[in-house]
């Protein structure tokens, strides 16, 4: 198939939407879909363009195997505040329009786009419904409510109403809407989306380099010797990894109650977290 993937993080970005949409673009491509890719020069988490990026408002990067990735121009704010995040998710929109206006004479089977950012929506549809390909939203947080639970938008009241029809009438457009978890898929559904538009596609894991260890070898594996120097007795301690953003919506805070209630583990080595 003509694959066109439209988004604003794509790899080498360090984010996890980055992530997971490159290794499934590749993935693609190496299995002998036509992959092409619609996305933005890498700036997160420093909020700066990398400098390997600049220099050039379009760039395309082509590599045999690999999908086709067309880097469009984007504001990049130092300081995203409310306003300015909005400015450079429709900079981004606007700089990405003369591609994707471009993509629809090569005729794509299927337009696959990534939330957050829900901007891309449009587009993605605009595209894919004249093109008469199929229109994929994969979800990896519901930006509209996360902006609610944040209180960046009212929870309540005309605005409040606004943006509910307003992903309502564009969610509903789309062929197939994922979520890359059970409750994600719950909320899609929860938000009257017929259920066979949605589908589960979680992320996923390379289980032959993250796999659980030995109870016993754990405790003198690598990441404990490389701890070692600024932890002292370090083998007897509980160590707890966060692997993720670190943003509002995470609700970090929870970390430091959690690490105090842990037990002390069998043996009666001490279960201060590290």
């Amino acid at each position: 198939m003509r694959i066109l993937i439209y988004g604003l993080n794509y790899a080498p970005e360090l984010t996890g939407i980055g992530k997971y949409t490159g290794e499934m673009a590749a993935w693609l491509a190496g299995r002998g879909h036509e992959v092409r890719v619609v996305t933005a020069p890498p700036y997160y988490p420093a909020w700066r363009i990398r400098d390997d990026y600049r220099g050039s408002l379009y760039r395309t990067e082509r590599a045999p195997g690999q999908p086709v990735v067309y880097r469009t121009p984007l504001y990049v704010p130092k300081r995203p505040t409310g306003l300015r995040r909005i400015a450079h998710l429709v900079s981004f929109m606007l700089g990405s329009l003369p591609v994707m206006l471009r993509e629809m004479f090569w005729q794509p089977d299927v337009v696959f786009t990534v939330e957050p950012t829900f901007f891309c929506a449009p587009l993605t549809l605009f595209v894919g419904k004249s093109v008469g390909a199929a229109c994929w939203l994969h979800v990896q947080d519901f930006e509209v409510d996360a902006a609610f639970e944040l209180g960046l938008l009212p929870s309540q009241g005309p605005v409040h109403d606004a943006a509910l029809r307003t992903e309502k009438f564009f969610v509903f457009a789309f062929d197939r809407v994922s979520g890359i978890s059970s409750r994600m898929v719950d909320r899609a559904l929860a938000k009257g989306i017929p259920p066979y538009r949605v589908v589960l596609f979680p992320n996923w894991v390379d289980v032959g380099e993250i796999y659980p260890l030995d109870p016993i070898a754990n405790r003198h594996n690598i990441f404990r010797r490389e701890l070692a120097p600024q932890v002292p007795g370090i083998e007897n301690k509980v160590i707890v990894l966060y692997s993720g953003n670190m943003g509002a919506k995470q609700g970090l805070e929870l970390l430091a109650p959690l690490a105090d209630s842990l037990p002390e583990p069998a043996g009666g080595a001490s279960g201060e977290p590290a």
